[in-house]
């Protein structure tokens, strides 16, 4: 059975880095597949990558996956 890293690495998505900051936050970086920003792209009808709206669009899915807000 996958893990979840695997199940990420399928879908374009491999983490890079993570750590878990004392005051409990986390600092993550991910490496993406061309593929993977293409969909992303379309799925969100971005004409060119931004960076910044994908990085708003991540913490968001990651605190809905885990129920928390990102922005508290």
């Amino acid at each position: 059975m996958p893990n979840s890293a695997q199940g990420l690495a399928r879908f374009g998505i491999a983490v890079k880095s993570y750590k878990k900051n004392e005051d409990g936050s986390v600092d993550m970086q991910v490496d993406l597949t061309e593929k993977f920003k293409n969909w992303f792209m379309y799925m969100h009808s971005l004409e060119e990558w931004d960076e910044k709206y994908f990085k708003t669009w991540m913490l968001k899915t990651l605190g809905d996956y885990i129920g928390v807000d990102p922005n508290e």
